[in-house]
């Protein structure tokens, strides 16, 4: 797949890192060696079973239980009218939760019900492409009913279809894509951020953020020194590493999506930022700006998957579905100004702006900027400025995470 392919071509995003330590210290020795043990076989069994999808209740269960992240759909008075709109169709309950910061820090929350066979508590979560792999490898993640996804496979757009994290689509389904850069308020730093390297001036020190997601943060780092993430060795990593130590002094912190609540607060005058959440942000601060950093920035899908065990499937396929209707997909990326995997919104956009048309949901009055805007609706151009992640093995992912832990603990 070439990087020509849009966002979602080579499909990316970061509750807390101290919870997830918390977890991991539960329970004795022993419960522990024998919670590996149970992990073990549950996983080696579901590899097993990967090619045969559970089979589906007849009837929904009027429930259903949804993580996502901040700022990733539309909004109402009273609530997300998409959410609301699914409900009053179909007669599900549904709690849609704002939960989701980091995709390490969240996996690091449910893996060990997964690892033990039990239900995570969430029908649908939405992770990163390179999560998703992970997740598949070890055997957690449902496979689909496509019979049950009849929106997707008559509206998604041809690049969101048999991506390489996901051949066929088989255990998810994009959610949004975007782009890994950095987001700085003009007015506070004093000029133009062009570069990776000008988050580390002097009269920046303590006011600027990078992420706690390893593969953003060392695939700016990387592509700031002329190295692609994906071409990237372990000597590149280390060299990534050690510039990052160099000015690790003069980092706030390593945030997940709660980097926006810094920006917004105005602690954070420059970070890393992804595309969507600047323009969020900008509403109320017109000083802020999203670039993409002259060595390239990092680009990434979101995908909707069904973790195993999830106590209502029919109902997760059947909001899985609402979302790719074109209308429905139209109202979201009103909102969240990421891309959208339907192949029609930016068309429809267009042709709401010259209708004047309102629906429930309004990016007025930036919607004919939205309908261009080349973040949202990629061109070749912008593509040819974005790097997808590198696609690592189990024993490289360990290797690079053991590096990054380094750099943030300092």
């Amino acid at each position: 797949m070439s990087d020509m392919d849009g966002l979602f071509g080579g499909l990316h995003r970061p509750v807390s890192r101290r919870e997830l330590l918390r977890r991991a210290g539960r329970g004795s020795m022993y419960l522990g060696a024998m919670a590996l043990l149970a992990a073990c076989g549950v996983e080696a069994q579901r590899r097993q079973q990967g090619d045969r999808p559970e089979p589906l209740p007849d009837q929904p269960a009027g429930e259903l239980v949804m993580a996502n992240w901040p700022l990733y759909i539309d909004k109402g008075p009273t609530g997300s009218p998409t959410v609301k709109g699914f409900e009053e169709e179909f007669g599900v309950n549904m709690r849609y939760e704002v939960v989701i910061n980091d995709n390490e820090e969240f996996f690091g929350t449910i893996r060990e019900p997964l690892s033990a066979g039990q239900s995570t508590g969430w029908d649908i979560i939405v992770v990163t492409d390179w999560m998703i792999q992970k997740m598949n490898r070890l055997g957690y993640l449902e496979r689909l009913h496509h019979e049950e996804l009849s929106n997707f496979d008559a509206n998604a757009a041809e690049k969101v279809q048999d991506p390489w994290y996901d051949p066929g689509n088989e255990h998810s389904i994009p959610w949004a894509a975007g782009i890994t850069g950095i987001g700085y308020d003009v007015e506070a730093v004093g000029r133009d951020i062009v570069r990776f390297e000008d988050l580390f001036a002097d009269d920046l020190a303590g006011r600027v953020g990078l992420f706690a997601e390893m593969r953003d943060t060392f695939g700016l780092a990387l592509a700031s020194m002329g190295i692609q993430e994906p071409d990237a060795t372990v000597e590149d990593v280390e060299q990534a590493q050690q510039m990052l130590i160099a000015e690790r002094g003069k980092v706030r912190g390593f945030y997940g999506n709660d980097y926006t609540d810094a920006m917004a607060r105005g602690d954070l005058a420059a970070a890393m930022a992804w595309s969507g959440d600047i323009f969020a942000l900008a509403l109320d601060n017109p000083n802020l700006r999203f670039v993409i950093p002259e060595g390239g920035g990092m680009r990434w899908t979101d995908n909707m998957a069904i973790p195993v065990g999830a106590e209502h499937p029919l109902d997760a396929h059947l909001f899985m579905n609402f979302v790719y209707d074109p209308r429905i997909a139209t109202n979201i990326t009103k909102w969240v100004w990421y891309e959208s995997p339907v192949a029609a919104v930016q068309e429809q956009i267009r042709q709401d702006v010259a209708d004047k048309h309102e629906t429930n949901v309004s990016c007025a009055p930036f919607c004919d900027d939205l309908a261009e805007d080349t973040f949202v609706f990629p061109t070749e151009e912008t593509n040819a400025q974005t790097i997808p992640y590198k696609q690592l093995d189990e024993e490289e992912e360990q290797v690079w995470n053991d590096l990054f832990q380094q750099v943030v603990q300092g």
